[in-house]
């Protein structure tokens, strides 16, 4: 259990550091040789299956309204909204399955 914990905790603190690296945060990568990051540099600018992934996903953690993702910081009532929403259509879909013998997906 601890090794798991460890290694969640630190595949989350590489993919920070590489974010920051990408971000070319400069003040945050002095951890990293110049050579290297140049070389990750290039091959994040020409690789096109990168950018488009990257694209993506920059896409969906910024999508307001469908995205559970929110940048870090978010209050205990924005969070309790989402999840209330969510249970009520799953209600609403569930009643209207039972009582109309409806599937709505």
């Amino acid at each position: 259990m601890i090794r798991k914990i460890f290694d969640h905790q630190m595949t989350r603190w590489l993919q920070q550091m590489m974010e920051d690296v990408c971000e070319r945060r400069d003040h945050l990568t002095i951890w990293l040789r110049p050579d290297l990051k140049k070389a990750l540099y290039v091959l994040w600018e020409t690789n096109e299956g990168f950018k488009h992934l990257r694209l993506t996903n920059r896409a969906n953690k910024t999508s307001a309204t469908l995205s559970k993702y929110t940048g870090g910081s978010t209050t205990f009532m924005k969070t309790k909204a989402r999840l209330v929403c969510n249970l009520f259509q799953f209600v609403i879909k569930f009643v209207l399955s039972l009582k109309y013998n409806i599937i709505i997906t």
